[in-house]
């Protein structure tokens, strides 16, 4: 059996690391900026898109994309519980 709070950990820090943690965040949780490595650009509509792209690298299903940016957004915030 798959614990998936640990899948959508994973995926959550493979996002920070393939922006190297270059992701521009408000206090409330809004992501405003991400800088792609693979695309060489920042933009502020490219965190759903690379978000997207790892998560289907996993075969997450799309309902299970919301639960990643969560969790990408709580360790950005230093809200994690680990």
């Amino acid at each position: 059996m798959v614990n998936f709070e640990k899948v959508y950990q994973r995926v959550a820090m493979q996002v920070i690391a393939r922006c190297h943690g270059a992701i521009k965040i408000t206090k409330h949780g809004k992501v405003i900026e991400v800088y792609d490595t693979k695309r060489h650009i920042w933009s502020n509509g490219l965190a759903g898109l690379i978000i997207k792209e790892e998560c289907r690298n996993e075969n997450l299903k799309e309902w299970e994309f919301a639960n990643v940016r969560s969790y990408v957004i709580q360790k950005l915030l230093g809200k994690s519980e680990n």
